[in-house]
């Protein structure tokens, strides 16, 4: 498998300051001001670095090690580890919020599921989930739309979603915005 950041392809979708949604969803109070998260694919840790200097205590999981390398130099103050997303190696409810700008448009219908579990597995009851989910993987249009969102998260509480086009450093992305919370026990 080809590692987009060895060769350079993750600047096709990388912003290097903290996407609008992340923005919003701190500055309109839908995130708390701090606690324990969660970023789910987190590339190079720009969004984990913002949340860390904001005062959460952060930890970034992607499986790229170069990228993982690059986040642990350039953003102090949060974790990085290499973890895959449908098997995450963390205790049951131990984030309050989780965010993936990057993550779930890239896996398979079957792995959809899995990842969903998976999150609110180490989401406490009640947490949040910032999800982006783009419209194309790899420059190709894959499948998912509303409906993909609503079914691989059934169990969760879908708050809002809206189309949106978002900056990466190189171009406008078409997403899917998503704000969700794991359903009180």
């Amino acid at each position: 498998m080809t590692d987009h950041y060895s060769d350079g392809t993750y600047r096709w979708w990388h912003l290097s300051r903290p996407s609008p949604e992340l923005l919003a969803a701190l500055g309109d109070g839908w995130l708390p001001p701090r606690g324990r998260a969660l970023d789910v694919g987190c590339g190079l840790g720009v969004e984990a670095g913002h949340l860390a200097a904001a005062g959460w205590q952060v930890t970034g999981i992607d499986l790229s090690q170069v990228a993982l390398a690059r986040a642990a130099a350039g953003q102090g103050g949060a974790a990085f580890v290499r973890a895959d997303a449908r098997q995450l190696p963390f205790h049951r409810h131990c984030f309050d919020a989780a965010l993936d700008r990057g993550c779930f448009h890239y896996l398979g219908p079957r792995d959809r599921l899995r990842y969903a579990d998976e999150l609110r597995r180490v989401l406490r009851p009640g947490a949040r989930l910032l999800l982006r989910a783009s419209l194309r993987a790899a420059g190709v249009r894959n499948d998912i739309d509303e409906s993909v969102i609503g079914r691989t998260f059934a169990a969760w509480q879908i708050e809002h979603t809206q189309r949106a086009a978002v900056p990466s450093d190189t171009r406008q992305l078409e997403v899917i915005l998503a704000r969700l919370s794991t359903r009180p026990a």
